[in-house]
């Protein structure tokens, strides 16, 4: 009878190589989407901006509401028309519920700037009545706005991707009733 005595087997030499291709190929995608976050923050927060313009725009005509977005530097935020006393207050401060946080302020990442670089102007309604009251707050006015009608008033705002203190990559992001929301990248790659 032979004994078999267990044969203590190492790794062959195929299973090591095929260890160090799935290593290799693990930190070569890792090296590769950690290089150009930087980009990629910008890419998806001019993304989320024009889609929120679009949403804006339907939640309008949907809901027969005037509605605005009040854009600035480092942030944007949502803000609906009061016909009562025709001034445009923050929709987290009108609606409260699940849908205004849908609509909350939106902070942009430091390496992001926003920049209006045209928009419509407003037909000023003044009410004695409300004016004073107008006078004492802060005085929103949205430079993007969706009528009730379906109709919006036309914007066009740039953002940037800043790296080293200088606008390195750029987008236009721009809406009107006629051409609807269109995006024009200034990079070279898209």
């Amino acid at each position: 009878m032979h004994s078999s005595i267990g044969r203590s087997r190492g790794f062959t030499l195929v299973e090591i190589l095929v260890v160090i291709v799935i290593i290799a190929s693990l930190a070569g995608m890792a090296t590769l989407s950690m290089g150009s976050s930087g980009k990629r923050v910008w890419t998806n927060e001019a993304q989320r901006l024009a889609a929120l313009l679009q949403l804006v725009a339907d939640r309008a005509l949907i809901d027969k509401i005037h509605y605005g977005v009040v854009l600035e530097q480092a942030s944007y935020s949502v803000v609906r028309f009061e016909p009562e006393t025709m001034t445009w207050l923050p929709l987290d401060s009108v609606v409260a519920g699940t849908r205004a946080s849908r609509f909350a302020t939106h902070e942009l990442p430091e390496i992001v700037r926003l920049e209006v670089i045209m928009q419509a102007e407003l037909p000023a309604a003044e009410s004695t009545e409300f004016a004073e009251e107008r006078d004492a707050e802060e005085k929103v006015t949205p430079q993007f706005v969706a009528l009730s009608s379906g109709e919006v008033l036309p914007v066009e705002v740039a953002m940037f991707l800043v790296e080293g203190g200088e606008d390195a990559l750029g987008v236009t992001i721009s809406y009107t009733s006629f051409n609807g929301l269109q995006l024009e990248w200034q990079a070279d790659d898209f």
